[in-house]
């Protein structure tokens, strides 16, 4: 298993590669916010980035998350656990109840039968929804075509806006697999573009774009992300 003194040196390494990028890309670094992913790996190693200071956590499977949600539950009260992963409609109960954001809302009939729970709890829950930026057929979430969105997303939108206890912050993307980060800048710039024109004509208020993982996080803070998502680079590849 992976040391605590293994993912600080990655973390020192990661965070300078930010503060290059960001100052390339003439942004503020405390404008980024890096998010550990931490699928299928132990809640010790869980506990080591919360020692040295990680904040935002992103887990992908819920019930993978139940069985180490002790180290959550007493964490420093600025810790936060996203949900980064498709959600099954029968799973939407336990990320109402044990997480604090929902990054990859990915079709409209999840989203309201979240907020239909949150609203039963009292709760209101951060969410981005999820774009489908390379049209790939296993992935999920709206199709996305360059930066034209469907007609049928801009509904799905509407009725989203509607839902009174999610709060739609932003977008999130898993463009295609790559081993060249270069590849994926065309769509890194195509959400940011999606998001302006959304904010510019279609009266929201995002701010947040999570995209960018352990290959190519580097050009997507150029490209604008404010959240990244890293894993094998963070804390080694899952078993």
């Amino acid at each position: 298993m992976i040391t605590q003194e293994t993912i600080k040196m990655n973390l020192d390494e990661i965070r300078a590669a930010m503060s290059f990028s960001a100052h390339r890309a003439g942004r503020n670094i405390q404008d980024i916010r890096l998010m550990a992913v931490t699928k299928l790996k132990p809640a010790d190693v869980i506990q080591s980035l919360i020692d040295l200071g990680i904040k935002d956590i992103g887990e992908n499977y819920p019930d993978e998350t139940m069985t180490k949600i002790e180290v959550f539950q007493n964490a420093p009260e600025d810790v936060r656990l996203h949900m980064i992963g498709h959600c099954q409609s029968r799973k939407a109960r336990l990320v109402a109840e044990y997480f604090d954001s929902f990054q990859s809302l990915d079709r409209l009939d999840i989203g309201l039968k979240l907020n239909s729970i949150l609203e039963k709890k009292g709760k209101k829950m951060p969410v981005l929804l999820e774009l489908n930026t390379g049209e790939e057929v296993n992935k999920k979430g709206w199709i996305l075509k360059g930066t034209d969105f469907s007609s049928s997303f801009l509904q799905d939108l509407e009725q989203l806006q509607n839902c009174t206890q999610l709060d739609i912050q932003g977008l999130m993307t898993l463009p295609p697999f790559t081993e060249n980060a270069e590849d994926n800048r065309y769509y890194f710039a195509n959400l940011r573009q999606v998001l302006e024109n959304l904010n510019s004509h279609y009266g929201t208020h995002l701010t947040e774009l999570s995209m960018g993982t352990s290959i190519d996080y580097c050009v997507a803070i150029e490209e604008g992300a404010t959240f990244i998502r890293l894993g094998t680079i963070l804390v080694g590849p899952r078993a």
